[in-house]
C-alpha cells in the first residue's frame, strides 16, 4: 500500500472501451444561469441533504487569491499539483485554459457547518450487496451519475458534485471532512480530465489524490498532514463535523471582481426560502468584503443590491416571510381529486367559497391554499395522501406574472405556470411523498419537472397527469379568482378591473395637452401587440396605446381600421371580444386622433381616414391589468 498522499490515475487496460466523461456539462450548458448559478445551487444542496440536527446549516464560501502567505507558494505546488500537472498537459486530457502553476494559486473554499460530513466505509468500492448500508463517503468520491439519497434528498442524480470539477481550470478539487459518527479527520482529492496519454501510457480520465491499496484510492487520514493542509489553504475544520470543499485555480467567471456580489445574488434567488425559514445561514467571504445571509438580516442585504431590486425580490422575500409565519387554521384546504383519476382543480373548490375568495384577491388580500393529493405508484394499489401549499398575491408593483416552485427549499427556476400580469405565487413542497414523487421527475441539475422521462412514467400511475396538476396550480387558482360572474356586475368588475380615470379632455378630433402630459408618464401601461401592419407603427402609453406612420413607410393606407381585444388563456382573442370588457365609444376608453378623421368608434373596432402622413391615434383607459392584442388592417 502505497501510504505518501500523491496523485495517481489508473492505468487503462486494452481492450476497455472509451467514454470521456460529460457530467460537467450538465451544469455548464443548462440554463441555471452561470457557472457561479450552478455551483451555489448544488454545494447548497448537497449541504442540505447532508444537514445533522435541528439548528440550521451553515455554509460558507470564502474566495482566497493565494494561499497563506506564511507558507512558501512553491512548496504548497510542489506538494499538491506537481503530481498532477503531467496529466493536465497531456495532449489529449481536454483542458483548454491551463494554468501556470508557477503562479500564485487561487481558490474557493465552501465549507458547511451542522452536517454529518462524509460517512461510511472509506474501503467500499460497490453497492451491489443486497446488505448495503448508507456510504455518503462511498457515493461522493466513487460515483457519477449514481445515488442511494433518500426520497426528501434534494439530489437524486449523483450528479451534483461535478460542478466542483467544473469550476476549476484544471478540473480538480480537494476534500477535508470531519465526521460526525466517528470524529475521523479525511482529506482526499479528485481531477477528471479526459482519456489521455502520458509517457506513453494510456490513462482514465478519473485521477486522485490520496493513498492507495492497488488502484483504490484512500483518504489522507494523517492529521498532522491534513491539519498541515488546513493551515496553509486556511481551512476552517478541526473537529467541527462536516466537508470543506476546496477548489483551486477558479473559473475566470468566478473570480472576477464581482465574486462577492455575484455570489449573494445567486444564493438568495435559489435559497430564499429556507434562509427565511431560518434552516439555512449562508457566508460570503472576498477579501475583506463578508456578507451574512440569515433571516434577520436578508432584508437589509437586499436593500443595498440593485440587482436584487430590480428583480422584484424584495416584494418576494416579504411574501415569503408572510408565507412562513401562516399557522395552519390559516390555509383554505381545497377539496381532494378523486383517487385513480387525473385530477383536475376546478373540482377541488367548494363553488360556495368561490365570491368571498374573488373578493379577498381582488382586494389584493394574500390568500394560502392547502392542495390535498394522491399518489400511485405502479403495481400498487395503495394510494399515499400528501399535499402542497400556494400563496398568493397581487402586486400592482409589478409589471409581469412571477411564481416560484420550492421543493424542500430548492427553487426551480424554469417551472413557470402564471400568465396573469401583477400576480406573484409561492409552491412550497415539503411533504414526504410529494417530494419524492417531484423529485423522481427532475432533471440532473434540478432545474424543471420533466413529465414524459422513462424513469419517473414508469414508477406512478397516472403521473405525468398529477405533475401537470401541481405545475399549473397557480394559473388555474388565478383563473378561477379572476372569473367574471355571467351576466353584468358592475360592483364586481369594478372592484376586480379598477384603473384611475385618466381625464383627456372632450373631444376625440383635437389635440389636448393634459392628455399629452399624462401620456408621457413613466407608469406601466398594457402590453401591446400589433398584427397586420407594415406602414404602422405602435408605441405603448399609460393605460392604452398610440398608433402613427412607421419610421421609414413610404406610405399609409387612406383608410385603417383598428381591432382591439385583451388577451386570453387560449384561442382567439378577437373572436372572443366581449362588450362586458369594454367599449371604444364609451367611458373610460378615450380617443385622440391627428392628421386623420374619426369615422367610426364601436364595441372594440375603430375605423379611421388618414389626412396626414404624421397622424397618430392615442387610445387610453383599458385595465391596467390585462395584455392588449391590437390587430390593424388597411
Amino acid at each position: 500500500m502505497a501510504t505518501t498522499p500523491q496523485w495517481r490515475f489508473r492505468e487503462m487496460q486494452p481492450g476497455e472501451i472509451n467514454v470521456d466523461p460529460i457530467e460537467g456539462e450538465f451544469f455548464t450548458t443548462e440554463a441555471i444561469g452561470s457557472v457561479t448559478d450552478a455551483l451555489v445551487r448544488e454545494s447548497i444542496q448537497n449541504s442540505l441533504d447532508a444537514a445533522q440536527g435541528s439548528e440550521p446549516v451553515t455554509v460558507r464560501f470564502s474566495y482566497f487569491s493565494k494561499p497563506n502567505p506564511g507558507y512558501d507558494a512553491g512548496f504548497i505546488t510542489k506538494r499538491y499539483i506537481d503530481g498532477l500537472s503531467s496529466h493536465l498537459q497531456a495532449k489529449h486530457a481536454g483542458l483548454p485554459d491551463i494554468p501556470s502553476t508557477g503562479k500564485a494559486m487561487n481558490y474557493l473554499l465552501i465549507e458547511d457547518y451542522g452536517t454529518r460530513g462524509l460517512q461510511g466505509d472509506v474501503a467500499q468500492y460497490d453497492d451491489l450487496d443486497d446488505d448495503f448500508k448508507k456510504n455518503d463517503f462511498y457515493y461522493f468520491w466513487r460515483n457519477i451519475g449514481r445515488t442511494r439519497k433518500e426520497a426528501t434528498d434534494l439530489g437524486r442524480w449523483g450528479l451534483g458534485k461535478t460542478v466542483f470539477q467544473a469550476a476549476s481550470r484544471i478540473n480538480s478539487f480537494f476534500g477535508v471532512t470531519v465526521r460526525h459518527d466517528d470524529g475521523r479527520l479525511l482529506l482526499m482529492g479528485q481531477s477528471v480530465l479526459k482519456i489521455h496519454k502520458s509517457s506513453g501510457r494510456r490513462y482514465s480520465p478519473y485521477g486522485y489524490f490520496g493513498r492507495f491499496d492497488g488502484d483504490l484510492a484512500l483518504p489522507v487520514a494523517d492529521q498532522s498532514f491534513i491539519n498541515l493542509f488546513s493551515d496553509q489553504f486556511l481551512v476552517d475544520r478541526l473537529d467541527k463535523p462536516g466537508l470543506s470543499i476546496l477548489v483551486p485555480f477558479l473559473d475566470r467567471e468566478i473570480e472576477s471582481t464581482r465574486f462577492a456580489q455575484k455570489f449573494v445574488n445567486s444564493t438568495v434567488k435559489h435559497y430564499f426560502f429556507p434562509i427565511l425559514a431560518g434552516k439555512l445561514i449562508v457566508e460570503i467571504r472576498h477579501g475583506k468584503k463578508s456578507y451574512r445571509l440569515d433571516s434577520a438580516s436578508l432584508d437589509k442585504l437586499l436593500k443595498k443590491s440593485r440587482f436584487l431590486e430590480s428583480q422584484g425580490m424584495l416584494g418576494l422575500i416579504d411574501l415569503a416571510r408572510w408565507a412562513i409565519k401562516q399557522p395552519e387554521a390559516a390555509f383554505l384546504k381545497l377539496n381532494e381529486p378523486t383517487p385513480g383519476r387525473a385530477p383536475k382543480l376546478r373540482d377541488t373548490v367548494d363553488p360556495a367559497l368561490i365570491e368571498d375568495l374573488q373578493q379577498r384577491f381582488s382586494a389584493s388580500r394574500r390568500l394560502a391554499f392547502y392542495l390535498p393529493l394522491s399518489i400511485q405508484r405502479q403495481n400498487s394499489k395503495e394510494f399515499m395522501h400528501t399535499g402542497f401549499n400556494v400563496f398568493l398575491e397581487r402586486d400592482e408593483n409589478l409589471d409581469r406574472a412571477e411564481d416560484y416552485f420550492i421543493r424542500q427549499g430548492i427553487t426551480l427556476p424554469e417551472i413557470t405556470s402564471l400568465k396573469h400580469r401583477g400576480i406573484r405565487a409561492i409552491i412550497s413542497i415539503t411533504e414526504r411523498e410529494l417530494s419524492s414523487f417531484l423529485g423522481d421527475a427532475e432533471n440532473p441539475a434540478h432545474t424543471e419537472w420533466e413529465r414524459n422521462s422513462k424513469k419517473f412514467k414508469r414508477k406512478y400511475r397516472l403521473g405525468p397527469t398529477t405533475l401537470d396538476y401541481v405545475k399549473t396550480s397557480p394559473r388555474e387558482i388565478v383563473k378561477i379568482l379572476t372569473q367574471p360572474r355571467k351576466g353584468r356586475d358592475e360592483n364586481l368588475l369594478k372592484h376586480i378591473f379598477s384603473l384611475p380615470e385618466v381625464k383627456t379632455g372632450p373631444s376625440v378630433n383635437g389635440e389636448d395637452d393634459k392628455f399629452a402630459d399624462a401620456a408621457k408618464q413613466k407608469s406601466p401601461a398594457p402590453f401591446v401587440d400589433v398584427v397586420g401592419s407594415r406602414y404602422i407603427q405602435l408605441t405603448s402609453v399609460r393605460g392604452g396605446f398610440r398608433l402613427s406612420k412607421r419610421s421609414g413607410a413610404t406610405k399609409v393606407p387612406r383608410y385603417v381600421a383598428i381591432y382591439v381585444a385583451y388577451e386570453v388563456r387560449s384561442g382567439n382573442p378577437f373572436k372572443k371580444y366581449s362588450p362586458l370588457d369594454f367599449d371604444v365609444a364609451k367611458s373610460p376608453i378615450q380617443v385622440q386622433i391627428q392628421g386623420a378623421k374619426l369615422l367610426m368608434h364601436k364595441d372594440n373596432c375603430i375605423q379611421i381616414e388618414v389626412q396626414k402622413g404624421n397622424f397618430k391615434l392615442t387610445v387610453t383607459g383599458f385595465d391596467m391589468h390585462r395584455d392588449l392584442r391590437i390587430k390593424t388592417v388597411p
